[in-house]
């Protein structure tokens, strides 16, 4: 695979990984904009609480673990997890991780949401809500969010069933609904609050052209392409979207993230790489200049968590 970009980082030590690869010279650094730590021991094939950080230092140091995230070309990650495990990952790995901890909105205040943020969080993470996002009982959280000119970042589409279902390790009091968090429920946020910072997480999986529609019409929701469907998709069905009729969209494609939703904080767990290959694979497709390539892979998200000249 042929890596391509203006930033670069000059790599010149192994690494161990599940795959066998060859040591790479020249690697896109990227701000990854969707990434977790959280861990839940399994019993008979569930995820059990406690919820617990997964960073014990037995294998590499933190120092270490994050030099083999830049080796793969990681500089940093936008990290989701709950406030009391994205602090202590940040605590102990520094500038690698910004904290944008994720809340369980049906039971959150505006205080609850201001304290976070002056905890030095970037931004708050919604998901798995009650009730449809654009619901007036959330706009008081969004409100908050808007006026510290923070990052709200939203699930948008399928959600997994592992972690949030009754009975789970993050349950919620009812089984949920995905159609409360498509992302047409973005848009009324926006009419409400046009300055609030948005990031969709997934592109609205399975609503597609509604994700698109939203980063087409407005000028502050941006999303990424994480977790494990969007990679699966043809390359076609992306092209015919973002390039219809072979005319690239700039003004939507433009406002991509990279994401990978990936574990991050396991030693000697990468398993991202399937994810660069996508985005890198759907920029050679789309034919994007480094300019666009270089928004997606960090600029866009260092701008929405004000880290743009940091």
């Amino acid at each position: 695979m042929i890596f391509r970009s203006i930033v670069t980082a000059k790599i010149g030590f192994h690494i161990n990984v599940h795959v066998v690869q060859e040591e790479r010279k020249d690697i896109i650094m990227r701000i990854d904009a969707h990434a977790h730590g959280m861990h839940a021991e399994l019993k008979d094939g569930r995820r059990i609480p406690p919820l617990m950080s997964p960073w014990k230092e037995t294998i590499v140091t933190p120092e270490e673990h994050i030099r083999q995230h830049n080796a793969l070309g990681i500089e940093k990650v936008l990290l989701l997890d709950p406030p009391e495990i994205t602090f202590e990952l940040k605590r102990v790995f520094g500038d690698f991780v910004i904290s944008c901890p994720q809340v369980e909105m049906d039971k959150s205040s505006p205080e609850e949401i201001a304290a976070i943020l002056d905890r030095g969080a970037c931004g708050i993470k919604f998901i798995a809500p009650m009730h449809p996002y654009g619901d007036d009982r959330y706009l008081p959280l969004y409100e908050v969010i808007r006026d510290y000119r923070a990052l709200a970042v939203f699930h948008t589409g399928y959600l997994a069933h592992e972690f949030f279902d009754p009975g789970g390790v993050l349950p919620r009091p009812n089984w949920i609904d995905i159609s409360d968090m498509r992302p047409s429920e973005i848009d009324r946020i926006n009419r409400a609050f046009p300055d609030l910072k948005i990031l969709m997480a997934h592109f609205g999986n399975p609503w597609w052209e509604e994700a698109w529609t939203m980063l087409k019409s407005n000028k502050n929701i941006y999303a990424d392409l994480s977790g494990g469907t969007a990679y699966e998709k043809s390359m076609g069905m992306w092209k015919d979207l973002f390039a219809p009729n072979g005319k690239l969209n700039t003004n939507v494609v433009s406002k991509l993230c990279y994401g990978a939703d990936s574990w991050m904080f396991h030693a000697g767990h990468f398993d991202y790489q399937r994810l660069m290959e996508f985005y890198d694979n759907l920029y050679d497709e789309l034919r994007l200049p480094d300019e666009i390539r270089l928004k997606i892979d960090r600029e866009n998200i260092l701008m929405l968590t004000g880290r743009k000249n940091q």
